[in-house]
This record gives structure tokens, sequence and C-alpha cells, in this order.
């Protein structure tokens, strides 16, 4: 199997071109080509197919094996990737779990467009601290707090891995975010990823889904910076709305790290 390794803002992804649609992974062959001591590493797999009424399909995994309807960070580097493949040019229409979504080459950055945000839900006390809610394709949880330094920074994974799983948001559970230096056009934020199961260096619907709650929150308007862990900036324009937020449009790097083949049977025991 050939792959790319590429990576959105240090979320990192090992790259497919299925478009003869000849590969067939399962959810535990995911997981061992994204382990990070036995496998190739990454957070996940986008895998790009044919559509019949887009230029390509986005499939995305989780590095546990689970598939995800959308990723932010994944879906900038599956338009990057094409390019890169030559399968498209100019404007790129593309489908994803969560639905349709445009993409287009800026410099050296990707545009997406990805529709809205919607299920938000302010200020909910759950696990003892105060969490907002929505959907940028899929669920974020996200904490706000001022400065960048405190406890809460401290025992991040531990909290956000108890609202990831608490009642609230099951069956699906949640990511969780945790929002910090925030200013009028500017989020730092943390991310703990839902099937990665820990902390990640970036999170594009993350991303999405703090600037619109911090919207909705009267901190920020509707263009943001979100600086990410690893330094990157992941730029976030909307338009709010009552639910939520349209027009929802996600900028950001989209970086090939090296390309390389996986002989897949010495990784099926």
């Amino acid at each position: 199997m050939e792959f790319v390794k590429m990576h959105g803002a240090g979320n990192d992804f090992i790259m497919i071109n299925d478009m003869d649609e000849s590969l067939d992974l399962s959810a535990e062959l995911v997981s061992v080509l994204c382990a990070r001591h036995f496998g190739i590493g990454a957070d996940g797999i986008v895998i790009l197919r044919p559509s019949s009424i887009s230029d390509f399909t986005m499939i995305y995994y989780n590095s546990d094996g689970s598939r995800a309807g959308m990723c932010g960070n994944g879906a900038r580097c599956a338009v990057r990737f094409a390019v890169n493949e030559g399968l498209t040019t100019g404007t790129i229409s593309f489908q994803s779990d969560s639905g349709a979504m445009m993409g287009r080459v800026r410099d050296d950055r990707i545009e997406i467009s990805v529709g809205e945000v919607r299920g938000l839900s302010l200020n909910m006390e759950i696990e003892g601290e105060r969490v907002s809610y929505a959907v940028a394709g899929v669920p974020h949880a996200a904490i706000f707090e001022e400065g960048s330094v405190s406890s809460l920074h401290t025992n991040f994974v531990e909290v956000a891995r108890k609202i990831r799983y608490s009642e609230r948001f099951k069956p699906e559970g949640t990511n969780v975010n945790l929002v910090y230096d925030a200013g009028s056009s500017s989020l730092s934020y943390r991310t703990y990823e839902r099937g990665v199961e820990t902390e990640t260096m970036a999170c594009g619907t993350g991303a999405l889904a703090i600037s619109v709650i911090a919207g909705h929150l009267g901190i920020t308007g509707e263009l943001v910076e979100c600086r990410t862990v690893g330094g990157d900036v992941l730029e976030v324009s909307y338009r709010k709305e009552a639910y939520g937020a349209s027009n929802c449009f996600l900028t950001g790097p989209a970086v090939e790290i090296f390309r390389g083949s996986v002989d897949i049977s010495e990784f099926i025991k």
C-alpha cells in the first residue's frame, strides 16, 4: 500500500489514494497503522475514493479505527493531497460523511467550506466545569479559561476524558476543548479528540466549534484566529445564526511530510 504522510497544523494523517477502490481496511488495521511505535504513526487515516457528483469522496478514520463524519484538518490535507495527486485543480468539491464540502488552495494554505455549525448549547454544568457545546460535523464541548496557567491546564486530559464520557454526551461522546487567552479576534486552545483518546496538536473542527461558541458568548466576532498547541494558526470565518453558524470556512496549513509504502500483510496477524 502506497501512502503519503501529511499534517495540518500538527494534526497528522496517513493519506491514501484509493480512487480504484481496491483497498479494504479493517478497524484493527487502521489502529495498527496509526500506532506511533509499531506502525506509521498518525492521528487518523484519510482515504480518497471516487464520487459520482464531486471530485472525490473523503473517508476519515480515527486512530482507534472508528470512522468519523468529519475532520477539519484532515479535509484540508485531503484537498492538498488531491491536487498533489493530479486528481483535481481550481475550486474543489468533495463528499464527506457529514455532507458536501468545497476547498481551494490559497498560496501555502488550504481553505475549506464546511457549511454549518449546529446544536449550540451554552454554559452547562458538566463534571464540575462550565461547558458549552456545538456540532461542527462532529461534537465539541468547550471550557473557557482566563489566562494560560491554571490547574485545569495541568489536569486537562483527565478533566477532558471525564467530560468526553459524561452522561450528558452519551452514547457517542464528544471532543473536548480548553480555550484560553481569548481576545476579541483570537483564541488559543487545546483539544482532547474522541477516537484518538488523548490531546492532539490541533483540531480543525474544534477551531470551528470554539469560534462559533465564543461568538455567541460575546467574546469574538465572526472572524477568528485560533492558535494551536503547535503554534500554527487556523483562521475561522462564519455567519452567526440562532442555532450556531452558517457559511463556515476554515483556513490553515496542509503539509506533505513524506511518501512511502507498507506491506499490509506484515500488520495482519
